[in-house]
């Protein structure tokens, strides 16, 4: 049983990093849309 249990959490983190990593690049893929218009303010503030 300890194999399998070795194996469920082996697989259960892979997934969580996969989410993870997903999660960051789709935070990452907005932050890239909305930072240009952002700058645009900024840089038509100053």
């Amino acid at each position: 049983m300890i194999p399998v249990l070795h194996d469920m959490r082996a697989a259960f983190f892979l997934v969580v990093a996969l989410a993870m990593l997903l999660f960051i690049c789709a935070i990452a893929g907005m932050g890239a849309v909305l930072r240009p218009v952002r700058w645009a303010d900024r840089n038509g503030q100053r």
